[in-house]
């Protein structure tokens, strides 16, 4: 098995330096990699179509009923200037913490309420229209890409895992690393300039033509969404079908003695993360780990979620790397708090279903603002604590 790992390693190398001797483009080599997925999709032309019905199927049914309408609400609120009216009572609160003026407010609540990719295509919202700098564009669009609380109470933890209880603990794991990812980039520029920050001047805009702008805008970025869906899951079909990359990951697993399917599963979620987390949630693994590992995916996001908000931010010219190594520093802290979280956690808090459940589930949709709100609290407490040590030091 060493051989083998060694013999990968040589290869990779060898084919990286040539690629750097014969000073091929990068246009030639997405140009062989297409031509192979052609041929891929070709020789699998009937697994591939189901695939494509597949996930049709999944953004017809998941994606347009949920997506669609509140684009279009929450455009209409930038039309008719909510994002003024957000910053003024929530700016202070979830903004100025985390060393972001209170025009990120707006932002902010759609990625914790909604999730993917909404987040992010509001921090452009923003920024295009210059509501907020560049370097605060690019520190917003960090910390305000998150996904939301439907996914993982409802999908993940009610469907896939079966106990409500579990979409909460992946809650306080995927926020709190939300939350360190904002400290950590904070800047102290940006906390002398949030006063003299202002929101650009209200032009008015007649109904008609701002529930037009707003249904097309809706109907742009759900389509988008959806052709990346369906991309993905043909991607995803097509690894699926292919055993040597199965043979290949449980070799390696064998090899650092991990659990069957961990690396497999986790390859697999980080190119598309429903897939990976449906996947992980039939391992026979602890539930710490499962649990975690379903965490680190949620909060990485995967190269689907990756390349939908790259569709948005592309014309921005923004240091798009930087924005994939936080992802994957918020998933890997996102996986440590979780883990953390159910070691500490009595074992009856998330396993006693029976009343818990239906309780959650009754009162489901006020649990995301209570979420918001003790989230706000704890960054104040943070800022004010941080605020004295410095004042008495």
């Amino acid at each position: 098995m060493i051989y083998a790992i060694i013999l990968w390693f040589l290869i990779i190398s060898l084919i990286i330096v040539l690629i750097k001797q014969l000073n091929i483009k990068k246009n030639i080599i997405i140009c062989i990699f297409i031509s192979i997925l052609i041929i891929l999709f070709i020789l699998n032309i009937n697994q591939c179509i189901s695939a494509t019905i597949s996930g049709c199927k999944l953004w017809y049914n998941s994606i347009l009923p949920t997506t669609f309408p509140f684009i279009v609400i929450c455009n209409l609120l930038i039309y008719y200037d909510g994002i003024n009216l957000y910053s003024k009572f929530l700016g202070p609160l979830v903004c100025k913490p985390l060393g972001l003026s209170k025009n990120c407010s707006f932002p902010l609540v759609a990625s914790i309420l909604c999730g993917y990719p909404l987040g992010a295509k509001y921090c452009v919202d923003l920024y295009s229209m210059n509501y907020i700098e560049k370097d605060e564009y690019e520190r917003l669009l960090n910390i305000a890409s998150n996904v939301g609380p439907l996914f993982l109470i409802g999908s993940v933890a009610g469907t896939l895992l079966g106990n409500l209880s579990l979409g909460y603990i992946l809650l306080i794991g995927n926020y709190t690393s939300a939350i360190f990812i904002g400290f950590i980039t904070k800047k102290k520029r940006n906390l002398n300039r949030l006063s003299s920050l202002s929101c650009p001047k209200y032009e008015f805009i007649d109904f008609g033509s701002a529930i037009k702008n707003a249904v097309q805008n809706g109907i742009n970025t759900t389509l988008s969404i959806g052709g990346f869906i369906i991309i993905f899951s043909v991607v995803i079909s097509l690894i699926k079908n292919n055993t040597y990359f199965y043979i290949m990951f449980q070799q390696l697993e064998n090899f650092f003695s991990l659990p069957s399917g961990t690396l497999y599963c986790l390859f697999l979620g980080s190119i598309e993360m429903t897939n990976g987390c449906s996947i992980i949630s039939t391992l026979s693994l602890s539930l710490s780990l499962k649990l975690s590992m379903i965490s680190f995916l949620c909060s990485f996001s995967g190269l689907a979620v990756i390349a939908q908000v790259s569709s948005f931010v592309s014309d921005t010219k923004i240091h798009y790397s930087k924005y994939i190594f936080f992802k994957i520093v918020q998933g890997i802290f996102s996986f440590i708090i979780t883990y953390i979280s159910l070691e500490i956690l009595p074992t009856s808090i998330y396993t006693f279903k029976l009343g818990l459940n239906y309780y959650m589930s009754v009162y489901a949709h006020f649990y995301p603002i209570l979420v918001l709100i003790l989230l706000t609290l704890l960054l104040i407490i943070v800022n004010k604590v941080s605020k004295l040590f410095l004042h008495t030091t």
